[in-house]
């Protein structure tokens, strides 16, 4: 069974889709190399504009495979290291995709399913949908980027408190925490997400890349912040791409990228 499917909802918006559903999606070894095989394939695709992530059947993904992780018991510290960054590079690999990422938590995310969701741009969560950051449940420090994605999306104290626990949220709650930006019916998930990655497809293809460079690698000061501003401005003004969407304000129409 292909356990990462790929396929087009039009020609500039691509979706990913977890499918194990028997497992809850779990996130093994042979899904991730699926995953990044996958991203290889997508960084050729120039139509690509927009990219949704979700999961088949009733979760998003229930995390690490578990007989994967036991079986961790039995090697060397060098040798979990070493295999430990090639799965989460699997899976981050794809923010190497100069596109939006979306998640469609189509429900329950744990532990490294959510990582991977919070490495996406834009969360929209499922009515009933469970989210949590479980690792130190197992006795495990969180990994796939938790202690790097978590506090950039709900700030350090309710990061903190959400891996140290290890508490289940509700999408309510995640909503509330700024965990998802908004929360719908399962059924309307799909539809809601298409919409937002149509809002994006109506702005500038280069200045919405620009804009990922900037949000997913934050610099430490305004003043380095306001210098890649102007840097990445000074490209803009002198773009056709610019010029259109000027045109188009003027002539009160929808710009042609």
């Amino acid at each position: 069974m292909t356990l990462v499917l790929f396929d087009k909802l039009n020609p500039a918006i691509g979706r990913i889709t977890l499918n194990d559903p028997d497992s809850l999606n779990a996130m093994s070894e042979k899904m991730a190399d699926e995953f990044a095989a996958l991203v290889v394939k997508l960084r050729g695709d120039t139509a690509l504009r927009c990219l949704i992530l979700t999961g088949a059947g009733r979760a998003f993904s229930a995390g690490g495979d578990l007989e994967m992780l036991e079986r961790k018991t039995a090697l060397s510290a060098a040798e979990n290291k070493r295999l430990m960054l090639k799965f989460y590079d699997s899976f981050l690999s794809l923010l190497e995709l100069n596109v939006p990422l979306i998640a469609a938590i189509n429900g329950h995310a744990i532990g490294a399913g959510l990582c991977v969701a919070c490495a996406c741009d834009v969360r929209i969560a499922a009515v009933g949908a469970k989210l949590g950051f479980t690792f130190t449940k197992l006795g495990l420090h969180p990994g796939m980027g938790a202690t790097w994605f978590l506090p950039r999306v709900v700030g350090l104290a309710a990061a903190t408190e959400l891996v140290i626990t290890g508490r289940v949220v509700e999408a309510q709650d995640a909503l509330k925490m700024g965990l998802v930006s908004r929360v719908l019916p399962a059924d309307q998930i799909m539809n809601e997400v298409q919409r937002v990655a149509d809002e994006i497809l109506q702005c500038g293809p280069e200045s919405i890349a620009q804009v990922l460079q900037s949000m997913r690698n934050p610099l430490p000061t305004l003043r380095e912040s306001l210098v890649r501003e102007a840097d990445f401005q000074s490209v803009n003004y002198a773009s056709a791409q610019f010029k259109e969407g000027v045109r188009a304000t003027r002539e009160k129409r929808k710009p042609s990228w």
